[in-house]
């Protein structure tokens, strides 16, 4: 069997002086042009798609949610079901599908239409999404770092220049820029992520090796996960609360959190530091949700500016450099993991997207009944989401929560040994496992696992001897790991 290896990638860019090649290059370009895709959707394909159709965005976004959970569970439990080509292929064809479903209810007036392609447009396109994620996860950390703000960066640009257009372009031409932005955005990655998910599927499952070595993959229920759903609910509380596009000025504005993020790790070359990033992300976001009351009446824009709208986009944005920067971070440590990583990042990203553009829209919809209304439903989120970063938050660290993710992959040797089903006879093992089982107090359940643990045995051959379900296993695993302070099988051995 054929085991993904976790790369000592700081070592290696520290002699290369982080200089970047051609993975990086193209894994920028794959991130700017994924980037400009999704501003091309939510600017000016959304819009008409919200009047002819309204519910056909929340379609869109939650299929894409529906099935990036339905990839990160499948990675986790059986990685042996992706092949690349086949699953590329068909999510291209199916957003291709779409979005020519799409245009043509649009420009004939078809909710019907527009109903049938929003689902194919959501799934094809979050795939790729995926597929960018682990491109960032082969570059490594301190790669990642360096080319996700420089992606940024590229975008901004272009959006700005978008911009400046004004009404240029119109809807026709948005879909065939969305179709080819996301393609060429797949084309640049794909001989990168095609080794990537073959050494994945061929390796062994997640599920199996997360029993015995618990540390090595971030939980779904990680704040880390919790806290991308929140920072993107915030995303989709701008594009709900925003009907048209902010002017030249406040954009350039919001633009320049991610921009200062792009000189000092690139220009001065500092380190990237993730719990500083969350926390200017917050308070861009905290002040942005002080100020959605006052846009409802148009409050909040002096000389032109959209002040609510625009600190809510640059603190979203920041958050997403750090989202991008998190899969890399936690799947480079864990290349097993990383497409469920991956996956899952992006699928509570989407998720908090949708929930936040339908919280505004039901804050709008009370507003317009009771305006006191409006207020006290702002008051509330802006109240919520400021607890959970002083609450939830306090103590936590996305720099430990990193670190904290341990490579765990059984030799070929134990694997071999694990299929052929070969105890071998160690008495000076087993004279050491009784020694740890009194010493460290375990239970004789605990001390039945400890025995095949020793032995590199992996989760499924442990329930089979032992007559365990794979939860319980994982259960005694952990209060051995506990009691005796280790955090891997590895240590273990």
């Amino acid at each position: 069997m054929r085991h993904v290896e976790a790369r000592d990638t700081a070592s290696g860019e520290e002699e290369a002086g982080l200089r970047l090649g051609s993975d990086d290059l193209a894994t920028c370009g794959s991130l700017a042009l994924l980037l400009i895709a999704a501003y091309l959707l939510n600017a000016y394909i959304f819009p008409s798609v919200a009047f002819l159709f309204p519910a056909g965005r929340e379609i869109s976004t939650y299929c894409g949610v529906g099935f990036s959970v339905v990839v990160a569970v499948a990675s986790y439990r059986q990685p042996a079901v992706f092949r690349e080509n086949p699953w590329s292929l068909t999510c291209l064809g199916l957003f291709a599908v779409g979005l020519a479903m799409l245009g043509a209810g649009l420009m004939a007036d078809s909710p019907l239409l527009v109903a049938l392609g929003s689902p194919f447009g959501g799934i094809g396109s979050v795939w790729f999404s995926v597929l960018v994620g682990l491109a960032l996860v082969k570059l490594g950390t301190k790669r990642s770092m360096v080319v996700i703000p420089t992606a940024f960066v590229a975008k901004y640009a272009v959006q700005f220049g978008l911009v400046l257009m004004g009404d240029a372009l119109d809807l026709l031409a948005a879909l065939v820029l969305y179709f080819a932005c996301t393609t060429a955005s797949y084309l640049l990655i794909r001989p990168r992520v095609h080794r990537m998910i073959t050494a994945i599927r061929e390796s062994a499952s997640p599920t199996v090796l997360d029993a015995t070595n618990p540390s090595s993959f971030l939980p779904f229920s990680s704040l880390v996960y919790v806290s991308v759903f929140l920072f993107n609910a915030a995303c989709g509380y701008a594009f709900g609360s925003q009907g048209q596009m902010m002017p030249q000025a406040a954009t350039l504005l919001s633009f320049v959190p991610v921009v200062v993020v792009f000189f000092i790790v690139v220009a001065a070359r500092a380190r990237l530091v993730a719990d500083a990033l969350y926390r200017v992300s917050a308070l861009l976001v905290f002040a942005g949700f002080l100020l959605v009351p006052l846009s409802f009446n148009g409050l909040d824009r002096p000389a032109g500016f959209h002040m609510s709208s625009m600190l809510l986009y640059a603190g979203s944005d920041c958050f997403s450099v750090l989202t991008y920067y998190l899969i890399a971070a936690v799947g480079s440590r864990n290349p097993a993991g990383a497409l469920s990583t991956s996956a899952f990042a992006i699928a509570a990203g989407w998720l908090g997207i949708g929930c936040g553009a339908l919280l505004v829209q039901s804050i709008e919809a009370l507003g317009a009944l009771d305006g006191s209304t409006l207020l006290w439903s702002s008051a509330i989120v802006t109240f919520l989401f400021m607890t959970y970063n002083f609450v939830a938050m306090r103590g936590f660290s996305f720099e430990d929560a990193i670190k904290g993710v341990r490579p765990a992959h059984p030799t070929p040797a134990r694997a071999a040994a694990d299929e052929a089903g070969e105890d071998p006879d160690t008495s000076q093992l087993e004279e050491s496992c009784e020694n740890v089982i009194r010493r460290f107090g375990l239970t004789p359940r605990e001390g039945d696992v400890l025995r095949l643990l020793a032995r590199g045995r992996t989760s499924p051959v442990i329930q089979e001897k032992l007559f365990l379900s794979h939860n319980t296993v994982k259960t005694h695993v952990r209060h051995i790991y506990a009691k005796m302070d280790i955090h891997s099988q590895q240590e273990l051995i």
